[in-house]
């Protein structure tokens, strides 16, 4: 492959911005493409939300139960990274249970875009708790074969993580404390 190959496939995947007699450069991390990113994947998660609750395929929700167990285990134990991960899989098994190959990798294209905002996401120290609690709400919906719910809990759950990481982030006063 050459590096010109390479470049073209690194702006492809959004990591960098190739100009005419200037190069390449690095793309910055923008806010607004953040909120278009979040918002195909709630359109995505959504819809895979809905099906998988009209569905309610015992597989799938072995899956998202196990790993929404694992996620709080993680949380309790301060693993924030195996959270991370976990929180990764638990979004990929709801489109996984959408049984649509077509949106799961429209999905994958996305996920890949938004990796290079995974570290920032990190600095949210509230995410995990508010994440889990959201979680178990969609679990509950899909549970019940409520497909509505199941959607509008997507819905808020992205609408939720994207304004935690847009709110600036909190200072702590000299004793290390957040204020209220």
């Amino acid at each position: 492959m050459t590096l010109r190959e390479a470049f073209r496939i690194l702006a492809q995947e959004g990591l960098l911005d190739l100009s005419p007699h200037r190069g390449a450069s690095v793309r910055l991390l923008s806010d607004q493409e953040l909120r278009e990113l979040f918002g195909v994947r709630a359109a995505i998660e959504a819809f895979a939300a809905g099906v998988a609750a009209r569905r309610r395929d015992a597989g799938v929700m072995q899956r998202l139960q196990s790993l929404a167990r694992q996620m709080r285990q993680a949380v309790a134990g301060g693993d924030t990274a195996g959270y991370g991960r976990l929180a990764a899989e638990f979004h990929e098994a709801l489109v996984a249970g959408g049984d649509n190959a077509i949106l799961a990798g429209m999905y994958a294209q996305i996920r890949a875009r938004l990796r290079r905002y995974q570290a920032a996401m990190s600095r949210v120290p509230e995410l995990p708790q508010t994440s889990i609690a959201e979680h178990d709400a969609i679990l509950a919906a899909i549970a019940t074969g409520d497909a509505a719910s199941a959607m509008a809990l997507s819905n808020a759950h992205l609408d939720s993580l994207l304004g935690q990481f847009m709110a600036p982030p909190k200072t702590k006063d000299a004793q290390g404390r957040t204020p209220a």
